[in-house]
């Protein structure tokens, strides 16, 4: 006679309905069947999974079925973010979860990085609008004018940058005028100027990081003055506005 299968998960109580080899399974997964021997070796950490309410639980996971994120249920209920997995890992699949939606707590408000700020930006004007904020209290104003060429760009060499400038911006490479190029990494920033009878190359090179640069969603190429250019070089991604 042969025995009877068994109907839900000895680790978690998830029902098995529906999965292979039901005759002999015992574990909805692998995770379960570890948690399960290691509980068989070291009682105690059975009791290492409910140290919190039972009522915390269960506000939790009534959050997660109604499609709040489980990020955001650690942050309102004060719970580790790994709790969270894991009872999402063990119990979500109990009921069906709505749809996903987005949770805003009104005591915690998302904060753009200065990053985020830049790329925000729907146009040339707005990102060299918040790039004249962050340089307007500088004293030493420099007005040479730097063009940065949108979008980031693979090989640096002479050649390469003077062929960009002419097909793409359509600009004489020896008028004079410094075009600031970045490198498809995002950490190395590349000036040159004609200088009769030379070229004239700078690289700023980041060692932690990338720089902020204009997308080429902006256009083909952004004017700003030599402060302005140095305080583009300057800038840390830290936290500098609020939604």
């Amino acid at each position: 006679m042969e025995g009877k299968s068994q109907v839900n998960c000895l680790y978690c109580g998830k029902s098995l309905f529906g999965m292979c080899q039901l005759r002999t399974r015992k574990f909805c997964c692998v995770s379960c069947r570890n948690k399960y021997k290691l509980r068989l070796k070291k009682p105690d950490v059975q009791e290492k999974r409910w140290v919190h309410e039972r009522e915390i639980f269960k506000q939790a996971m009534e959050m997660y079925w109604s499609g709040i994120g489980s990020a955001a249920i650690s942050r309102k209920l004060k719970i580790p973010v790994g709790t969270m997995y894991s009872w999402v890992h063990d119990f979500g699949g109990e009921r069906v979860r709505a749809e996903p939606v987005i949770y805003l707590d009104e005591e915690t408000p998302h904060v753009w990085s200065l990053k985020e700020c830049f790329r925000q930006a729907i146009n040339a004007e707005k990102w060299l609008e918040l790039l004249q904020n962050v340089a307007q209290n500088d004293e030493s104003f420099e007005d040479d004018i730097i063009w940065l060429v949108c979008g980031k760009l693979q090989g640096q060499s002479a050649s390469r940058l003077n062929t960009v400038i002419f097909e793409k911006l359509k600009a004489d490479p020896l008028n004079g005028e410094t075009f600031a190029f970045c490198n498809k990494c995002g950490n190395i920033v590349t000036t040159i100027a004609w200088r009769e009878p030379i070229y004239h190359i700078a690289k700023y090179i980041k060692t932690q990081g990338t720089f902020i640069w204009p997308e080429v969603k902006l256009g083909k190429s952004i004017q700003v003055t030599k402060t302005e250019f140095e305080h583009l070089i300057a800038l840390q991604k830290s936290i500098r506005g609020k939604h």
